[in-house]
């Protein structure tokens, strides 16, 4: 019997099992997600939805300055001035030369010298933008636009090793790879946050943060947060980096047409404050008026003013030059960038230092005192109009203006007291940001020792078998060793010798060491920019980074060996007065 070649058929109307249905649908609509993902996810690389086109930043290098650049990860050239970098270049400007980078957004970066900065990222976006620079070494100054100067979202950030700080609108900052000044910051202010932590801290308008050698093991990281030393303001490297940034800002062509006299109360400028011939102590001052129809921008001393659209007015914290009369000048333009309107106000300034403070105890100042006490306090009165106390730099954190009485515990533990001889400098500063002449005691901490005071000259301090201590705890498990090579380094700048007076605010002192020298250390700090075999070293003593004050400045070289021992040692004396 032949078989029927047909196959089996379901029958009319017969439906597929219900769960191989369900299956299919659940897959179905599982590959519909996985493909809505990996597009979104591949659109985003390729920059769609926040289209993104690399933006140059402009180098403007100063007086022919030599400043050296790096363009994709080539060797180190001389820079050209109006040299086009993009994300990934280096600029290292070398000592007494300086640089400015200008960004896509207005933001501008300027390079003191010995300072190497690389742009990590430099990139406009149609919903964000973005910034990014790395700070290396050496110091730069920075500020930022207003806010609706510039369209869109914008991130901006600068970092270094150690710390890292987002920069908001309208901010101008100061920054080195352990440290940030903030001058003024929209909202709350910077964003900082330290290596290895993630902890947040602000640093807001008026305040610096310091990262000292190992303070990120800090609990809480705002105790290296401070308020804004006053003579930061009178930094000549801040001021010119002001100067540069308002020129940059400002219409190239003005006119002076106007003065004073020729303003009416409605429609030019009206001046509230300063008065005239005002006598003032503090290094800043508030520059405020009003302005009427037709008056686009006010300029005070070249720097553009904040003003009120709504009621006209406007006010500007100007810092002071160093001198007793300062000349202020108040433009009002107009949008064509022509001046219709100028007043002119001369401020005095009050530039007396404030006097000594007074020692009381342990002993009076210019003493010296014995003691076998590893803690020991020192106090003492504060002058009229003292702000600031500081001992041996550092300034006291529990004085307050107006307080009468200071107090500074010296404890070994610490590391600001040693055995052997110990020398206090105590200074007042007031609020023009001067600092007194120092009141000294020398206090003498040797196990078991008649307490008391001792009559100079009786204290052996010039045992040539004393050896040198540290000073630092970064210096502090060094060899301790009298020098090797005695005699092996020179200083040539700012003069030859070991004394040099000034009134410069920053001076560069540089001299040569000998080939074996493996690194050179400056008052107990190690030199970054140092190399073994470089052959000569330079340290720039600033008032702004707290390495130079008013009066005499010991800076302790010391010069050691690839194993740490040192080679040679000298002191060299600046004498500072602005």
């Amino acid at each position: 019997m032949r078989q029927s070649r047909h196959p089996r058929r379901r029958r009319y109307g017969a439906e597929p099992k219900p769960n191989v249905r369900l299956r299919k649908s659940i897959t179905l609509g599982v590959l519909i997600i996985v493909v809505l993902m990996l597009g979104d996810k591949t659109l985003s690389f390729f920059g769609v939805g926040n289209t993104i086109r690399r933006t140059a930043a402009v180098l403007h290098v100063e007086n022919s300055g030599v400043v050296n650049v790096s363009v994709d990860n080539g060797p180190l050239k001389r820079a050209e001035n109006e040299l086009k970098l993009y994300a990934g270049d280096t600029v290292v400007s070398s000592p007494r030369n300086f640089a400015t980078v200008g960004f896509f957004d207005g933001s501008s970066v300027r390079l003191d010298e010995s300072t190497q900065i690389r742009i990590a990222e430099s990139y406009e976006g149609e919903e964000l933008s973005k910034v990014t620079v790395e700070l290396e070494e050496g110091t730069v100054w920075m500020a930022s636009p207003k806010l609706d100067n510039f369209s869109g979202s914008i991130v901006r950030i600068v970092t270094s090793p150690y710390i890292s700080a987002d920069i908001p609108s309208q901010a101008e900052v100061v920054m080195t790879p352990r440290s940030l000044s903030v001058f003024s910051a929209d909202g709350l202010g910077l964003q900082v946050t330290v290596a290895g932590s993630d902890e947040i801290v602000i640093v807001g308008e008026g305040q610096q943060f310091t990262l000292p050698v190992g303070g990120e093991k800090e609990a809480d990281l705002y105790v290296h947060r401070n308020p804004l030393d006053p003579q930061q303001l009178q930094s000549e490297f801040v001021e010119k980096s002001r100067k540069i940034y308002a020129s940059s800002n400002v219409p190239d062509e003005l006119v002076i047409t106007g003065t004073e006299d020729d303003v009416s109360d409605d429609t030019a400028l009206t001046i509230s404050a300063p008065m005239n011939e005002t006598v003032v102590e503090t290094s800043t001052i508030k520059v405020a008026g009003h302005i009427g129809r037709g008056v686009d921008k006010v300029r005070i001393n070249g720097y553009l003013a904040n003003i009120d659209k709504d009621t006209g007015n406007f006010e500007q914290e100007l810092a002071l030059a160093e001198e007793d009369e300062v000349s202020i000048t108040i433009e009002a333009v107009d949008d064509t960038g022509v001046v219709i309107a100028e007043a002119i106000r001369t401020v005095k300034r009050n530039r007396k230092p404030p006097e000594p403070p007074t020692i009381t105890d342990p002993a009076g100042a210019g003493k010296i005192y014995s003691t076998g006490k590893s803690e020991i306090e020192i106090s003492g009165k504060a002058p009229d109009g003292a702000i600031g106390i500081i001992v041996n730099d550092y300034r006291l954190q529990l004085f307050s203006p107006g307080d009468t009485e200071w107090s500074y515990l010296a404890n070994v533990k610490y590391g600001n007291y040693q055995f052997g001889k110990n020398v206090f400098e105590v200074i007042a500063i007031n609020r023009g940001g001067y600092r007194s002449e120092a009141a000294e005691l020398t206090v003498i901490l040797e196990e078991g020792a008649q307490e008391g005071v001792v009559t100079k000259g009786t204290e052996d301090t010039e045992n040539t078998e004393v050896r040198r201590r540290p000073t630092t705890v970064e210096e502090a498990d060094l060899p301790n060793n009298l020098p090797l090579m005695p005699g092996s380094v020179t200083i040539f700048a700012p003069t030859k010798g070991s004394a040099y007076a000034t009134s410069d605010t920053e001076t560069l002192i540089e001299g040569n060491v000998p080939a074996e020298a493996a690194s050179v250390w400056v008052n107990g700090y190690r030199l970054r920019l140092f190399e073994q075999g470089k052959g000569f070293f330079n340290y720039i003593a600033s008032g702004e980074m707290n390495t130079l004050k008013r009066g005499d400045n010991i800076y302790d070289i010391v010069v050691r060996s690839e194993d740490g021992y040192i080679l040679d040692a000298l002191e060299y004396k600046i004498t500072f007065t602005p």
